[in-house]
């Protein structure tokens, strides 16, 4: 399900912060952010210059709100495509 950006999965709200085609197939990583098996970000290597960059944010569904998203997008200082 997709509300206002936001993918929902049974465990998760997905915050997508760039498109998943701008990413080399094989160079996805995720990453506990904060304490263990919570939010999560999954990186990847952008095809035109071989750099880490974030592709989306995993927030758990119960906690998940607009204005927690916001939070970290200006915590990691990340702008949404």
């Amino acid at each position: 399900m997709v509300v206002g950006g936001v993918h929902f999965t049974e465990e998760y709200a997905r915050l997508r912060i760039k498109e998943p085609k701008l990413f080399k197939k094989t160079s996805f990583r995720t990453h506990d952010i904060g304490r263990r098996g919570h939010t999560k970000r999954i990186a990847g290597r952008l095809k035109s210059t071989g750099k880490w960059e974030t592709q989306a944010m995993l927030i758990p569904r119960e906690e998940y709100s607009p204005a927690l998203a916001r939070k970290y997008l200006k915590k990691y200082k990340l702008k949404r495509a």
